[in-house]
C-alpha cells in the first residue's frame, strides 16, 4: 500500500546520524531560548516534563496508528452489482497510493507548505523559531511554522490534543499550557516519524489524510483522491495543474476557499498563490502557469452524484449493512481463534466480543471496503416506495397517553403526532439470503429499525413453540388430530392465577389441530407447549432461528401465544417460519454476500449454514396446516388477493394479534419465499385489526414481489412432501382405529400420519351413553331407569375442565360442544323405594289453528323422578305416546288424532317404578267439563206437508252437551227473525199455517250460551209418489230435501250415543269414549 521505507546504510548513514547530531543541537538551542525567555526554573521542569512522560513509539505503532487515522470510504452494492451508495463516515474518504497521485499535487504542496521538505528531518528550524518567539510574545500574527511531517502529526497522532485546542472552551493560561504540550509533542514525534518513515510514506499519508471541504451536495471530503472525484469527477491521477493548485490551495482553510457562492473568488485568488509559488520554485514554467489561469476552473466543477449517499438513500439498509458486515467480521475472527459464536454471551468472551465489534464497525468505514449484498434492487426499491405511501397505512390517530411501568416507576407518556409503523422481510427459501426489507415508513422521523426490533408476536408463535414441538415430541401425529379446547387454569389460586382465553371469550371444544390453528384459538396451542416442556419447546424455537429468547421466557406460560419477556423480530420469525418449507432445514439468513478491501483482496465470503432444526415430517405436517390457514382460516383474504392477481398458487401463513390489537403480524409465503410482516405503533396503541389492514399489506407486498420478480416464486411451485407419509382412516376424536361406536356414530374421518407413527390401537373415547340431566349436569343413568327416561347417544370421554378462582362474568367457560362429553359421574338421585304418586294438576289446551293439544301438569314432589309418560285413550285403546325426562318442562303437545281422545300422565322414578295415572283430560278439559258455547247447528232441512212444516237437523257433538235448540221464523230471507220452538232433539214439528214461504233457522244452547244461527232454509212441499224412507235425522240434502227420513222418538236414544239433557251423570263415561283403564304395575299399557 505504502513505499516501503528508506534503509540507509553506509558513509550516507554516517552522514544522516553526524546531520540529526547537528539538528538536535539547533533545536536544542532553540529549546534552551524558549526555556530561557519563559523562564529557566519553570519552563526547563515543564519541557522535562513532557520529555519524561513522552511513551517511546515504534514503527509499527506509528505506522498502525496513522492508517487507523485514515479513513477511507468503503461503498456497498446490490446483488446485481449496483452501487447502494457510501456508508457513513465523518466524510468521504478514498485512499490512493502517491503513484496514483497527479505530480501537480506534490509539488503544488512542497511549494506552498513546505519548501524544505526533502532537506529537514521533521522540523523546520526556521519555522519553528518564528513560530515560538510568535507564541511566547503572544504576537497577533501567528504564522504557524509546521512542516508537512508536523502537520501530518498534529492531524493524526495529536488529533485530539488539537480538536481540544481548536474547540475554544479552554482559556487563557489553561490553553497556552495545551498548547505548548501539543507543540513539544508535535516537534519531537515529527523527529521520530521522520526516523522511521520515508518522505515518500509521509506524504502518501498526508495527502490521504487531510481535509479538503465539502461540496456543494455532498460529504466532507479527506484526502486527495475524494476531493477529486467530489469537486471535479476525476481521479487524483487526472487533475491537472489548476485543478491540483486550487485543491493544495484548500488545505490553508477549506471553508474560505470552496468554489460556491461568496468564497468562489477568494479560492481562485488562493489557486494563482499555489501557482505563483510553484513558478517561483521553478516546477512550472511562464507558460504552464498562465494556461493554468485561463483554465475555467468553475467550469469542471461537479456536484456530487446523489446516487452515492447510502445515507441519504437507504439510511434503513445502510445501517444494517455495517452491523451484519461487522458481525461476520467478528464471527470469522473468533471462529479463528476456534471461538463458537453462541459462546460470547458468557462473561470471559464479552469483553473481547464487544472490542472486535467496535473495531471491525471502524474497519468498514474507514478502510475502504466493498460490501456486496444480497438485496435486490427492484424488490427492495419498490417496498420503500409502498412504505413512504400513507395510503397504504391508518390515518394518523389522535394524541395519546399511554401508562408504562408500575409502582414507583410508573409513568405516562404523551404521544404526539403517532404514525402506525411497519416491519418486513423478505427471504429466499432455500438460499437463506435475504432479498428485501422495510425497516419503517420515514427514516428521518423514526430511525428505528422495525424489522430488527423485538415485537411481541401474537399468534404467530404458535407455531413455532407449540404445533412443531408437539410433532416433534409425538404430543401430535398428524395436522387432523384431536386437541380439546377448554379451559385451563395456570397458577390457580396464587396471586398470578391466569386462565388463556380465545379472542370471542369462548371455549370451542373438540377440534382437529388443523382447525385450531386455522381459526387461531390460544388454549389448544398453550396446552401443547405446556405438554411439551416450555424449555424445550423454546430449545425448538432457538434451532429455527429465534435468538431474543432470555432465561425468564423459561418459566412463560403463555409463549406459545406471544407471551415473551422481549418478543422477537421481523427478521427471527421470518427465518423460523422458512423453516417450513424447507423440509424442516434452517438456512441462516444472511445479507452480506462478500467483502473485500479496497485493493479486491476478499475479506469475507458467505458461507451457506444449514442445519436440520426439524424433522422433515413435522414440517410437512405443519406447512400443510398453515395452507389450510390460507385457504379455510384467518388468512383466506390474503390467498383471495394473491390469487385475484396472480393466479391459483400454494400458500402458507399465519397472523398474529397481541392483547388490545397493538401488533399485528402475518408471516408466509410460498415454496421458495417467505415475507414477515409486523404494523404497529412505536409506543403501543390499539388498532383496529377487524378491518384486516396487516393483511392487505402483506398480499400487497407479495403481489410486488410477483409483477417484478415472478421467477422467484414459480406459480407450479409446490411444497415438498416427504416419503412414508399414509392416510388412514380413524376416530376423529382420539385418531386412533376406529371402534364399533365409533363407526356407529358416524365419526371416522381419513388422516395423514407419518409411517412409523400410524396408530395400531382401537378408539377407546368413543362411548354409547345412557345419560340422565340433573340440575343442569348430564350424569350416566343407572341400569334400572327405563331407556325412555334416558338419553342414549355417543359420547366422548375427555377431561374435565378447570375454572378460575374468580370467573369473569363476560367469558362463557363451558366449552360449546360440552354436550359431547361422556359423564363421569351416575346420577345422583336416592331411589326411595316407593311408587310415585299420581302427578296433579293436568290441562290441556287446544290450538284451533295448529289442530294442536298442548298438555301440562305438575312436577312430582318426589326427589327420584326420573320422568313423565303420556298416554292417550282412544275406542282402539291406550296407547303410551311420549315420555317427557325429569329435567325437561312438564308439557307435552301433539297434533289432535281424534277429538274424542283423552290423555292421562305418569310419574316414574329412575328405579323405573311408575305410579297411578293422572285424571284424564280431552282436549276439551275433563269429561263433563264444556268450556265454550256449543257450534252452530249442520244439515237443517224444512218440509211441508199436511201437518205444518216438519224441521231436521244434524245433532251438535256430544262434547259440546248441548241442552236446547232454538227454531227461528222469518217471512224474509234477510230476517228479521223471531223464534217459534225450541227442542231438546235435533227435530221439530210445527203445526201452523200461513209459514209455508217463511224461511227458518236453528241455534244450539249449552251451559256456556247459544250458538250462531245455522244456515237459512226455505220450506219446499213434499214430492207426491214417493216412499216413505226411514233413517236417521240429517238423510235429506242442504236444501232440505227430505230422503224419505222418519225423525226419531224424541224421547229414545240410539245405543252407544248419549244426548246433552238426558240424565247422564257427570261422572259417567260419555258415550263413544272409552273409560281409562287401569295400568298395570310395570306401566305397560293394556292392549287394546
Amino acid at each position: 500500500m505504502s513505499p516501503a521505507p528508506n534503509k540507509p546504510s553506509g558513509s550516507r548513514r554516517n552522514i544522516q546520524i553526524k546531520t540529526l547530531i547537528i539538528r538536535f543541537m539547533q533545536l536544542f538551542f532553540l529549546l534552551f531560548i524558549a526555556v530561557f525567555s519563559l523562564g529557566v526554573g519553570t519552563a526547563f521542569g515543564f519541557v522535562t516534563a513532557i520529555l519524561k512522560d513522552q511513551p517511546v513509539i515504534s514503527y509499527k505503532d506509528i505506522k498502525n496508528t496513522l492508517e487507523e487515522m485514515n479513513s477511507y470510504t468503503s461503498f456497498a452494492y446490490f446483488r446485481d452489482g449496483t452501487p447502494i451508495g457510501k456508508l457513513p463516515i465523518e466524510g468521504d474518504r478514498r485512499y490512493v497510493p502517491l503513484d496514483k497521485i497527479s505530480p501537480y499535487v506534490i509539488d503544488a504542496l512542497i511549494s506552498t507548505e513546505d519548501k524544505s521538505f526533502y532537506q529537514h528531518m521533521g522540523v523546520s528550524l526556521k519555522g519553528t523559531g518564528r513560530a515560538v518567539f510568535q507564541l511566547i510574545t503572544h504576537s497577533e500574527e501567528q504564522t504557524g511554522g509546521s512542516t508537512i511531517t508536523q502537520q501530518l502529526v498534529k492531524q493524526t497522532l495529536l488529533e485530539e490534543t488539537y480538536r481540544q485546542e481548536i474547540s475554544g472552551k479552554l482559556k487563557g493560561n489553561e490553553l497556552r499550557q495545551l498548547q505548548y504540550r501539543r507543540k513539544v509533542n508535535e516537534i519531537l514525534l515529527a523527529l521520530r516519524i521522520e526516523r522511521f518513515l520515508s518522505k515518500q510514506q509521509i506524504l502518501e499519508y498526508y495527502l490521504n489524510q487531510m481535509y479538503f471541504g465539502r461540496p456543494q451536495g455532498g460529504g466532507n471530503l479527506y484526502g486527495i483522491e475524494a476531493a477529486a472525484r467530489g469537486y471535479f469527477g476525476v481521479h487524483a491521477s487526472e487533475l491537472n495543474l489548476a485543478q491540483a493548485a486550487y485543491l493544495v490551495g484548500l488545505l490553508q482553510g477549506p471553508a474560505n476557499y470552496l468554489p460556491y457562492g461568496d468564497t468562489k473568488e477568494a479560492g481562485l485568488k488562493r489557486m494563482e498563490t499555489v501557482l505563483s509559488r510553484m513558478k517561483q520554485d521553478g516546477k512550472i514554467d511562464e507558460t504552464e502557469y498562465k494556461t493554468a489561469l485561463t483554465f475555467d476552473l468553475l467550469g469542471s466543477i461537479q456536484n456530487a452524484p446523489a446516487s452515492e449517499s447510502a445515507y441519504r438513500d437507504y439510511p434503513f439498509l445502510m445501517f444494517e449493512i455495517i452491523d451484519r458486515s461487522a458481525e461476520e467480521l467478528v464471527r470469522q475472527d473468533l471462529n479463528a481463534q476456534g471461538i463458537d459464536i453462541q459462546d460470547v454471551g458468557q462473561e470471559e468472551y464479552k469483553k473481547l466480543y464487544n472490542e472486535l465489534l467496535e473495531k471491525k464497525k471502524r474497519d468498514l468505514l474507514t478502510k475502504g471496503y466493498h460490501i456486496y449484498t444480497t438485496i435486490d434492487k427492484d424488490l427492495y426499491d419498490a417496498f420503500q416506495a409502498f412504505a413512504a405511501n400513507p395510503k397504504n397505512f391508518w390515518e394518523n390517530p389522535p394524541n395519546y397517553t399511554v401508562t408504562v411501568g408500575s409502582g414507583a416507576n410508573k409513568k405516562e407518556i404523551k404521544v404526539t403526532n403517532p404514525v402506525q409503523e411497519v416491519g418486513a422481510v423478505l427471504i429466499d427459501n432455500k438460499t437463506g439470503a435475504i432479498l428485501a426489507s422495510i425497516g419503517g415508513r420515514d427514516y428521518k422521523r423514526e430511525a428505528t429499525n422495525h424489522a430488527a426490533s423485538p415485537r411481541q408476536p401474537g399468534s404467530t408463535m404458535k407455531t413455532i413453540l407449540a404445533y412443531a414441538p408437539a410433532f416433534e415430541e409425538g404430543a401430535l401425529i398428524s395436522p387432523d388430530a384431536p386437541v380439546d379446547d377448554t379451559p385451563i387454569v395456570l397458577n390457580k389460586g396464587k396471586a398470578d392465577e391466569h386462565t388463556p382465553l380465545n379472542y370471542d371469550n369462548k371455549f370451542h371444544g373438540l377440534m382437529s389441530a388443523r382447525e385450531a390453528l386455522a381459526k387461531s384459538w390460544n388454549v389448544p396451542a398453550v396446552k401443547l407447549s405446556l405438554e411439551v416442556g416450555i424449555p424445550n419447546a423454546l430449545a425448538y424455537g432457538q434451532k429455527m432461528g429465534i435468538t431474543s429468547f432470555v432465561p425468564a421466557d423459561n418459566t412463560a406460560q403463555t409463549a406459545a401465544i406471544g407471551g415473551l419477556t422481549n418478543g422477537v423480530t421481523v427478521y427471527e420469525m421470518t427465518q423460523a417460519y422458512s423453516v417450513f418449507p424447507n423440509g424442516g432445514k434452517l438456512v441462516q439468513s444472511y445479507m452480506i454476500e462478500k467483502i473485500t478491501d479496497d485493493e479486491g483482496k476478499t475479506m469475507y465470503q458467505h458461507e451457506p449454514v444449514v442445519t436440520q432444526a426439524i424433522s422433515p415430517v413435522t414440517a410437512y405436517f405443519v406447512t400443510d396446516m398453515l395452507k389450510s390457514v390460507m385457504t379455510q382460516g384467518t388468512g383466506s383474504v390474503i390467498r383471495a388477493n394473491v390469487e385475484k392477481a396472480h393466479g391459483k398458487r400454494e400458500l402458507f401463513g399465519k397472523t398474529g394479534t397481541t392483547s388490545q390489537t397493538k401488533d399485528l403480524w402475518f408471516v408466509g409465503g410460498s415454496p421458495t419465499l417467505t415475507l414477515g410482516l409486523w404494523l404497529g405503533f412505536d409506543i403501543p396503541y390499539t388498532q383496529k385489526s377487524v378491518d384486516g389492514i396487516h393483511k392487505t399489506i402483506w398480499s400487497n407486498l407479495f403481489n410486488i414481489v410477483l409483477d417484478k420478480k415472478p421467477e422467484l416464486s414459480p406459480k407450479d411451485a409446490a411444497f415438498p412432501k416427504p416419503d412414508g407419509i399414509v392416510t388412514l382412516n380413524v376416530c376423529k376424536y382420539s385418531a386412533k382405529l376406529p371402534s364399533d361406536a365409533c363407526s356407529e356414530a358416524g365419526w371416522v374421518v381419513p388422516m395423514q400420519f407419518y409411517k412409523e407413527n400410524v396408530p395400531s390401537e382401537a378408539d377407546d373415547v368413543v362411548q354409547k351413553a345412557r345419560i340422565v340431566i340433573v340440575d343442569g349436569k348430564n350424569y350416566v343413568a343407572i341400569d334400572q331407569t327405563p331407556d325412555d327416561l334416558v338419553i342414549e347417544k355417543f359420547l366422548v370421554k375427555r377431561k374435565p375442565y378447570d375454572l378460575p378462582t374468580k370467573p369473569d362474568p363476560k367469558v362463557n367457560y363451558q366449552p360449546l360442544d360440552w354436550e359431547l362429553t361422556y359423564p363421569s359421574e351416575l346420577d345422583p338421585r336416592q331411589e326411595d323405594g316407593r311408587s310415585p304418586s299420581a302427578p296433579q294438576g293436568l290441562t290441556a289446551q287446544y290450538d284451533e289453528g295448529t289442530q294442536t293439544v298442548t298438555l301440562a301438569w305438575n312436577k312430582n314432589p318426589e326427589t327420584d323422578i326420573a320422568g313423565y309418560r303420556i298416554y292417550r285413550s282412544s275406542l282402539f285403546g291406550m296407547d303410551r305416546v311420549a315420555s317427557v325426562m325429569s329435567h325437561l318442562p312438564t308439557s307435552f303437545s301433539e297434533k289432535v288424532k281424534d277429538p274424542t281422545d283423552v290423555y292421562v300422565v305418569t310419574a316414574v322414578d329412575i328405579a323405573g317404578n311408575e305410579s297411578p295415572p293422572s285424571s284424564a283430560i280431552s282436549i276439551f278439559g275433563q269429561p263433563g267439563e264444556v268450556h265454550k258455547a256449543p257450534s252452530a247447528p249442520k244439515g237443517l232441512k224444512a218440509k211441508m206437508d199436511a201437518f205444518g212444516v216438519t224441521l231436521t237437523w244434524d245433532p251438535n257433538p256430544e262434547r259440546e252437551q248441548v241442552k236446547l235448540y232454538h227454531v227461528y221464523y222469518s217471512p224474509d230471507k234477510d230476517g228479521p227473525f223471531e223464534e217459534v220452538g225450541t227442542s231438546d232433539t235435533p227435530y221439530l214439528q210445527i203445526l201452523s199455517f200461513g209459514m209455508e214461504d217463511g224461511f227458518f233457522q236453528v241455534t244450539a244452547e249449552n251451559a256456556l250460551g247459544e250458538s250462531k244461527p245455522s244456515k237459512t232454509v226455505q220450506a219446499k212441499p213434499d214430492k207426491p209418489g214417493k216412499p216413505d224412507n226411514p233413517g236417521k235425522p240429517g238423510n235429506g240434502d242442504e236444501n232440505g230435501n227430505d230422503q224419505g227420513t222418519i225423525p226419531p222418538d224424541p224421547g229414545v236414544q240410539e245405543p252407544g250415543k248419549g244426548r246433552p239433557g238426558s240424565g247422564q251423570s257427570p261422572g259417567e263415561v260419555l258415550p263413544g269414549v272409552p273409560s281409562v283403564p287401569s295400568l298395570p304395575s310395570d306401566g305397560t299399557p293394556p292392549a287394546p
